[in-house]
């Protein structure tokens, strides 16, 4: 019977695993070896590791979790997981094995779909991201172009004015605007182009120009997308798991979900950055050490 078994290896499984793991609890992490940041050259915004590449993060991270023989670490995927009558629960790994553990921390990240433009990979995570607040400052002043399948985009926009005053958005062929809201990208001298992209042209990753349907062909240095996220697991129906409107999983400050001994962090439960995955995580961790006093403590 292992105490914890953290899902993910991220920043909120790695930060979870690291404090329980001090705690003295025998932790198992298990990662599929997926992150969704493998594009991403440098993560921004972690004190003390700004710039740094996810695959170095990565690496230190694991460093700083093997250091303590309370910690242990498996590239696996789990495919189920079931409460035992013992108010322990049984996941079951791929190759079929059952691993028997008194809580799970559920920390898989999530997946994203990139918006219908041929060839956006090729640019994603060079010179077209997803988050201002992560890679804003590296795209600063320069021509650039928000490519937006949603209204949810009208946020994006609104922030992506703080670094560039050059920002078009293009839509992709969607009409996702209504009229007052297009009045609004018109005020704040923002130019709304509702045709098909045809083409992204650059080199090595650099974004050059857009060409859309009429061919028009448009200058840009760099952009930002919006991304569709994907947060559906087994598990979350399979215990029974709350989530909220947008499919996240509903948790309280020290990531306690509906399901005693089943925690989540990182963004199973919210779109959010490195740092506060990895805050989450820590917070998991204390929640994990906590419970497990308070009952040793009762039971005396």
């Amino acid at each position: 019977m292992i105490d914890v078994v953290v899902i993910g290896g991220g920043p909120a499984g790695m930060s979870a695993a690291l404090v329980a793991g001090r705690g003295r609890k025998q932790v198992l992490l298990i990662d599929e070896e997926k992150p969704r940041n493998a594009v991403t050259h440098e993560s921004h915004a972690f004190l003390t590791r700004d710039g740094i590449k996810p695959e170095v993060f990565r690496e230190k991270g694991r460093r700083d979790l093997l250091k303590y023989p309370t910690i242990s670490i498996k590239k696996n995927k789990i495919l189920s997981i079931e409460k035992t009558l013992e108010d322990s629960f049984e996941l079951t790994d791929e190759s079929g094995k059952i691993i028997n553990t008194k809580s799970v921390v559920l920390a898989t990240g999530v997946t994203e779909t990139l918006p219908n433009v041929k060839g956006i990979e090729n640019y994603y995570g060079s010179s077209i991201f997803s988050c201002p607040f992560c890679d804003g400052w590296e795209m600063k002043d320069r021509p650039l172009i928000l490519i937006a399948e949603s209204v949810q985009a009208l946020h994006v926009i609104k922030l992506l004015k703080n670094w560039t005053d050059d920002l078009i958005v293009a839509t992709n062929g969607n009409r996702i605007f209504d009229a007052d809201q297009k009045r609004l990208l018109e005020t704040n001298n923002i130019r709304l182009i509702e045709e098909m992209i045809v083409e992204l042209k650059g080199t090595d990753g650099e974004l050059q120009s857009i060409v859309f349907e009429s061919g028009e062909e448009i200058k840009r240095s760099g952009g930002f997308c919006t991304t569709v996220l994907d947060n559906k697991l087994p598990f979350i129906e399979q215990l029974g798991i709350e989530v909220n409107e947008a499919g996240f999983i509903i948790v309280d400050v020290m990531g306690h979900t509906n399901i005693k001994g089943i925690y989540a962090a990182g963004e199973i439960t919210g779109p959010s950055q490195l740092i506060v995955s990895a805050s989450q995580g820590h917070m998991v961790g204390i929640g994990i050490i906590a419970d497990s006093c308070e009952e040793a403590f009762q039971s005396i």
